[in-house]
């Protein structure tokens, strides 16, 4: 109906009709757009009741023959008997099918208000009726004209009611067409956790919540296997394990909740876990939905609850009996499809059938020779791979040294006094290197000289006085027996402070640091290292070593390659061959034989493990050696399958894992 041609009349009434016009236009504009029947039924008595003179009315709608109700009301007030009264007239034009007015005077409604009522059409052909009460009895132009803003207003609700009948269709195609889509895709996969992942990401979105997570029931527990937006989570975090717990309340209940802004229909041992989730999640509104597994209708027993399905809206949620249609048939999906995953894991050897499934198209007909060639090519690589030797070596890196070398350790805390040596000079054995002070030395030294003078002046006074004659009655002079015992302690005071005197001068000796060989000096730059610093019993000052002696490769073997190592020893020879060259000149190979392996392991710098192994070579095949100097070495362990060869690395390391 054309919103500008409303069937009114401009009759000389007291009704303002360009405003009832008006009014009519903005139904018209309200019918056409996406209102619930309650706001719109709203708009109709606000607008239309104040326009033909009443404040009082209501609409009524009846799904079912002679049972009309009362959708919305407008300052309808009065006790159950007057709203008997009203659905009586009610009842009587749904009837008869006309519109009707009934004066107060001379009815037998038993009113004392006029009313006027129309009917009209709503959804799907239910029938309905608008009714305006007013507090007097009106003229019949007025009543006329009432009759005749009532139509208009009962043709634009008969549009209103088909326009939201076609959108309700229209909504219906769509989310059909989405539940379709959407079980199409939960029931396509057969794993368990990618499953769950479709279930709370796209039933998400069918739900319409915020946050949808999907928990497997594993005996009086439940373990959460998906969460909507997110690849992965914490299961020992607050909000998970929360989640956990009242979802294992709930599955053991058998029972949904339905939590909205405070209010829950739930049992009581429900209570306590929702509420420790909500503090955790902050969730407005919540659902708990059991899973239950699909039985046939002859089963005896009830179906036991093999998950649950949570819905959770952060904000206000409104369309309460749209939500849990939508997460009930979410849940009717999600119950044959977690009931699948399952029954399919649990079978053995399900993730070869699942590797299997995935590689069928290999064997179409058109692709069959391809896979043929393929196959035939992937087992000649793998005999050649298997049968075909090589010469397996293990690579580590090490550094020339000479094979006689000494470190000079100080022999006691000092200071160092003296520096003998330049850096790379030759050296004889037993000379002079570094001389130390140590001023407790000198300082006991010192003292013991005072000590030692002392007594031996003691010692030359009492045997001077010794060699007078005995003394005489009344002389001061002291016994010749007293004397002699004093010279005896004297003497050997003397005795203990000449041993102590020497013992403390062999220590002074030994503070002069000597080379144990003959040989240079590697210690680089060692004035800057040692001038006039102190130093500690047992500490390295400097090194020498015979240059002009044999030489070795002390190689650092990472500790995950020596068992190949000791296992060639044993199983060929002792001396195995070692390849190597020098790091500044790789171009060039040299050879040389293992000498021996350390027992022990040590650890470098940067904390990894290795084990020193020292190949002896023929130092006159090596130019211009340097102590030091690095190079990378290949010990010959045999021969191997070239596929272990090349792969041994990765067949460890996967070992590995297993362990």
């Amino acid at each position: 109906m054309d919103p500008h041609s409303f069937p009114v009349d401009s009759d000389p009434a007291s009704f303002d009709w360009h405003a009832i016009e008006d009014r009519l236009d903005e139904l018209a504009t309200i019918a056409s757009s996406n209102v619930t029947a309650e706001e719109f039924y709203r708009a109709v008595l606000e607008r239309i009741a104040p326009a033909v003179g009443v404040t009082t009315g209501a609409i009524w709608t009846a799904a079912k023959p002679n049972q009309p109700r009362l959708d919305f009301a407008l300052n309808l007030s009065g006790n159950a008997e007057q709203l008997a009264r009203h659905q009586a007239l009610v009842e009587a034009v749904l009837a008869g099918g006309q519109p009707r007015i009934v004066q107060p005077e001379g009815s037998q409604s038993g009113l004392d208000s006029c009313v006027v009522l129309h009917p009209f059409s709503a959804a799907a052909g239910t029938p309905g009726v608008i009714e305006l009460v007013g507090r007097r009895e009106i003229s019949a132009a007025a009543a006329r004209g009432t009759l005749q803003v009532l139509a208009a207003v009962a043709e634009l609700a008969a549009d209103y009611h088909k326009n939201d009948e076609l959108r309700r269709l229209r909504t219906g195609a769509q989310n059909w067409h989405r539940y379709e889509q959407f079980a199409k895709r939960v029931h396509r996969s057969l794993e368990l956790r990618e499953a769950a992942y479709l279930i709370a990401n796209d039933g998400r979105k069918i739900i319409g919540c915020d946050r949808a997570s999907v928990l497997l029931c594993q005996g009086s527990k439940c373990r959460a296997l998906a969460i909507s937006g997110v690849d992965t989570f914490d299961r020992r975090s607050k909000s998970v394990r929360a989640l956990e717990t009242l979802a294992a309340r709930v599955a053991a209940c058998d029972e949904a909740i339905w939590y909205h802004d405070g209010t829950a229909d739930m049992p009581d041992e429900i209570t306590r876990p929702l509420a420790a989730y909500l503090d955790e999640s902050h969730s407005r509104a919540l659902c708990v939905l059991p899973l239950r597994e699909p039985t046939d209708e002859t089963a005896k027993s009830d179906p036991r609850v093999i998950g649950v399905l949570v819905a959770e809206h952060f904000q206000a949620a409104s369309g309460a009996g749209e939500l849990r249609d939508r997460i009930t048939s979410v849940g009717m999906h999600a119950e044959v499809a977690l009931h699948n995953a399952l029954v399919h894991t649990r079978q053995p050897l399900a993730w070869l059938g699942r590797m299997l499934a995935r590689i069928r198209w290999l064997g179409e007909p058109r692709q069959l020779p391809v896979t043929v060639t393929a196959l035939l090519a992937v087992a000649g690589v793998a005999a050649l791979l298997t049968f075909v030797p090589a010469d397996f070596d293990i690579e580590s890196r090490g550094e020339f040294q000479p094979s006689t070398r000494r470190e000079v350790f100080a022999s006691d805390d000092g200071v160092v006094d003296q520096l003998l040596i330049d850096p790379g000079a030759s050296v004889q054995a037993g000379q002079p290197l570094v001389v130390l002070r140590n001023p407790e030395i000198e300082l006991e030294l010192r003292r013991l000289a005072g000590e030692m003078r002392t007594a031996e002046k003691k010692l030359a006074s009492v045997r001077a006085e010794r060699l007078l004659d005995a003394p005489a009655q009344g002389d001061s002079r002291r016994d010749p027996h007293e004397l002699a015992a004093e010279e005896e302690q004297l003497k050997e005071l003397l005795t203990g402070l000449r041993q102590q005197q020497l013992i403390l001068e062999e220590q002074q000796a030994e503070l002069t640091i000597r080379s144990p060989i003959d040989g240079d000096s590697l210690t680089w730059d060692v004035k800057q290292l040692l001038e006039s610093r102190p130093v500690q019993r047992g500490q390295a000052l400097v090194e020498v070593a015979d240059l002009d002696g044999p030489w070795v490769l002390e190689l650092h073997l990472a500790d995950d390659r020596t068992g190949h190592v000791l296992a060639a020893r044993d199983g060929l020879k002792p001396d195995l061959d070692v390849a190597f060259a020098l790091s500044s000149d790789p171009a060039k190979k040299y050879q040389g034989r293992i000498a021996k392996v350390a027992p022990s392991t040590e650890m470098d710098e940067s904390g990894e493990p290795f084990v020193l192994v020292t190949v002896e070579f023929d130092r006159d095949q090596v130019p211009a050696l340097r102590p030091g100097a690095t190079a990378l070495a290949r010990i010959h362990c045999g021969r191997r399958a070239v596929g272990y060869v090349w792969l041994h690395e990765l067949f460890e390391y996967v070992h590995s894992l297993w362990w």
